[in-house]
């Protein structure tokens, strides 16, 4: 995830947060609560900033969903006021339990257009994220357009790069074209850190495939055999 989408996010969630609660108070004919509402405010700034730190893959809750619990800090003063409880349909109590008076937004929607577009990006981009990811290292713009495209129709996000000083850990699968210059580098880094590692390079090159081996590919290959069917050197999403 960008640091701009990040702090996007972020900005609009703590920026709706103050007027989301006290416009539903005065909605729901409840006392304000200023302190707690300054307390779930700065719980949502810090759980947003621990969330939004991390990869959008290792994302285990929704911004929407610390949203909600930070719903829990002006929901226990009014308990501690004596406030009761407002009437709530079975699925809310189900969903959110604890949101006894109602407080919590079911939708980004509810809190603004600013909050509701951002969210829709950041789900928009941890999708992309959650898509299994597989690499090719080339400096051949065709051959990257057509292991892309094969990627796509297996399932998988592919990342292309030119140079292989950044090539992504978690990748399922990485594609190595064996005329680029530093292609023994990034069979060597990448056997040591990927799921599985693909060479292919010009038919006349024995040398360069048999060096590949050594250095780890799991296959090694002509280019004419690897593009026949692109596709089929995907492994498969089970």
């Amino acid at each position: 995830m960008s640091d701009d989408l990040a702090a996007r996010v972020h900005a609009a969630l703590v920026a709706a947060y103050r007027p989301y609660v006290e416009s539903v108070l005065a909605e729901r004919g409840l006392p304000a609560v200023p302190e707690a509402v300054a307390e779930g405010s700065a719980w949502l700034d810090t759980a947003l900033s621990d969330l939004l730190d991390v990869a959008a893959a290792d994302q285990r809750r929704s911004p929407l969903e610390l949203f909600q619990e930070a719903m829990r800090f002006p929901t226990a003063a009014l308990e501690a006021a004596g406030e009761l409880p407002v009437p709530r349909d079975p699925i809310s109590e189900s969903a959110l339990p604890g949101d006894l008076y109602d407080l919590a937004p079911a939708s980004s929607q509810a809190l603004g257009e600013d909050v509701w577009q951002a969210h829709l990006e950041w789900g928009a981009n941890k999708a992309a994220e959650m898509q299994p990811l597989a690499v090719l290292v080339t400096r051949n713009l065709m051959d990257a357009s057509k292991v892309e495209a094969a990627g796509s129709s297996r399932g998988y996000r592919v990342m292309t790069f030119r140079r292989i000083d950044a090539i992504p850990e978690r990748a399922v699968v990485v594609f190595v074209d064996l005329e680029h210059p530093d292609a023994d580098e990034a069979v060597r880094s990448a056997s040591g850190q990927t799921g599985r590692v693909v060479a292919y390079g010009p038919h006349v090159d024995d040398l360069a495939m048999v060096r590949a081996r050594a250095l780890g590919a799991d296959e090694a290959m002509p280019r004419s055999r690897f593009f026949r069917d692109p596709s089929a050197h995907f492994p498969t999403i089970t």
